[in-house]
């Protein structure tokens, strides 16, 4: 189904979002991994820096680097605050009651093959109602969504008198995430802050913007298999071994779990064979002497990796029923395990509270369509903020994961193939850049606005409390 824009009449040349998206998109920041994409870095940095500081905000920028026995690379990150009024809720530190930090990232993975592209992908062309550019969709576009979305609501936050916004923005989200939104996180807390709500600007969406918002996404553990065999003649299977057979049977049995521990908000745990290794296409007689595969589980709270690990050894150690009448069950000790524990994502889960009402009730005022609470795709930075911060609450609200390419001025064969996130012609539709901040500013109007959250000072009593209950395994629905 089409968008339903309410805002039809856009000059994209003028508006702020479409301006400053495109400002963003023209700075090549690809994850500075190599020494040499420093500089894009820093200058994307620099950019939104800049841009803040004109409209009153403190801006406080870091760098970070080791921590990491591979990724230790130095990482620039920003916060940005804005602070309307002091607290009126009878204390005496003369805080606002109530806090909302953003989280983004300006950080874009590469081009891949430029040739591709019909644009350049760091030149932020409009056309046909479309932004193009690497990075526009994940995530610049929000980025440039939230901080206008704050100077239009600038005025009702100032009458309201009583929150701060604040952003976490990093270049380091698409890579190893070491040095990057966990490390000003771990500042923030520091500094005596505790925000009492994050938006993570995220794509939390597939095709129409404002269709689902996320709270909470899976965790993500990687894996292998190696399995060791014996080379020799295809014809004569039983004088050698051949380690596909073994392969075979185990990822049949691992794909054959049916998970239960998500609810109707999140997905179920899931196991994935991603990638295979093995043998060679150009000698189609030679059983192989070794083979491999790549594995992915994505995993609710109730998981954890050592219990992954744990029911990964055990399956293949101890089969179904049916695999033990396999021919080839007592071929499974030939494989070995590598679960890749340190590096894996964990799970996060918030309990939708007043800030996903806000959110959802600005998307129905700006778009008049509902959105789906969500906890399906991959993972982002906010899996990092319950280590800080596990009383509050979390949602994830950006453009479509799709550019928006479903809505109008596409070609058939673009739609799956390109303009989506990490794709060839990343690009967003202008419309949805700009009623994105349209959202964004309501949501912050409605959760100022609200009175049903506790403020901050009286959450410490039961912080414990809920944090068990915000970001523990989710419930299962009926």
């Amino acid at each position: 189904m089409p968008h339903k824009h309410t805002h039809h009449d856009i000059d994209a040349a003028g508006d702020a979002t479409v301006k400053l998206a495109r400002e963003l998109v023209k700075i090549p920041s690809i994850t500075a991994v190599n020494p040499a994409d420093k500089p894009a870095s820093a200058c994307s940095i620099d950019a939104i820096a800049d841009y803040a500081a004109k409209s009153g905000a403190r801006v406080e920028r870091s760098e970070y680097s080791g921590g990491h026995h591979k990724w230790d690379y130095p990482v620039e990150n920003v916060y940005l605050e804005w602070t309307f009024g002091s607290d009126k809720s009878g204390n005496d530190n003369g805080q606002p009651a109530k806090h909302i930090c953003y989280i983004g990232h300006l950080d874009v993975v590469p081009v891949g093959d430029e040739a591709k592209w019909t644009t350049k992908p760091f030149d932020g062309e409009v056309k046909d109602g479309y932004l193009y550019g690497r990075g526009v969709t994940d995530m610049k576009g929000s980025v440039a969504a939230f901080i206008t979305a704050v100077e239009d609501a600038m005025k009702d936050l100032k009458a309201q008198g009583n929150v701060r916004v604040s952003m976490i923005l990093t270049t380091d989200e698409e890579w190893a995430a070491v040095n990057g939104t966990r490390k000003v996180l771990e500042w923030l807390k520091k500094e005596g802050q505790a925000p009492d709500a994050f938006i993570v600007g995220e794509p939390s969406s597939q095709d129409d913007l404002g269709s689902h918002i996320k709270i909470g996404r899976r965790g993500s553990l990687v894996g292998t298999f190696n399995v060791a065999g014996v080379q020799g003649h295809a014809a004569y299977q039983e004088l050698f071994e051949n380690p596909n057979r073994a392969l075979a049977l185990a990822v049949s049995i691992l794909s054959s779990k049916e998970w239960k521990d998500g609810n109707e908000n999140f997905p179920n745990t899931n196991f994935e064979t991603v990638a295979l290794k093995s043998g060679d296409f150009g000698a189609s007689a030679v059983i192989p002497g070794k083979a491999e595969a790549l594995w992915n589980i994505r995993f609710t709270p109730s998981q954890t990796p050592d219990s992954l690990e744990a029911w990964i050894k055990d399956a293949l150690a101890n089969p179904p029923e049916w695999a033990k009448a396999h021919p080839d069950a007592d071929k499974l000790k030939n494989i070995t395990v590598v679960a890749n524990k340190d590096t894996a994502s964990q799970p996060y889960y918030s309990q939708p509270a007043g800030l996903a009402k806000s959110a959802q009730d600005a998307v129905q005022t700006v778009l008049g369509t509902p959105a789906k609470l969500d906890g399906s795709g991959g993972t982002t930075d906010g899996r990092f903020v319950s280590n800080y911060f596990p009383d509050a609450e979390i949602i994830e609200l950006g453009l479509p994961e799709r550019g928006g390419i479903a809505c109008k001025h596409h070609k058939p064969d673009d739609y799956l193939a390109k303009g989506g996130m990490h794709q060839v012609d990343e690009r967003a539709a202008v419309a949805d850049l700009v009623n994105l901040r349209h959202i964004f500013k309501q949501t912050l109007v409605n959760y100022a606005a609200a009175n049903d959250d506790k403020p901050a000072a009286e959450k410490g009593a039961d912080t414990h409390a809920n944090a068990k209950q915000r970001h523990s395994a989710p419930r299962h629905g009926n």
